[in-house]
């Protein structure tokens, strides 16, 4: 980004209507990237926000990677072949 660009400003709620497919690097749009980033720069609400959705999706990552106990497992196993 140029120094002499502004970038054009966005209110919370639409930084946080954009936050999900940002943090999930879904976002394509550079230019709405960079107006969500100037947001985030600047929003300590927004911001803090961003970090407890980041915090969450990497808790998230990691407890897939874990093995349910074997009764749990079974259980559900049970109640599946019931339907």
């Amino acid at each position: 980004m140029s120094k002499d660009k502004a970038i054009e400003e966005i209110d919370c709620q639409d930084a946080i209507a954009q936050l999900y497919s940002y943090i999930d690097g879904e976002m394509d749009d550079h230019e709405a990237m960079e107006k969500l980033e100037h947001h985030l720069g600047h929003c300590h609400s927004c911001f803090t926000r961003s970090e407890v959705e980041r915090a969450l999706n990497r808790r998230i990552r990691e407890s897939g990677k874990s093995r349910a106990p074997d009764a749990l497992q079974n259980r559900l196993r049970e109640m599946i072949e019931k339907f």
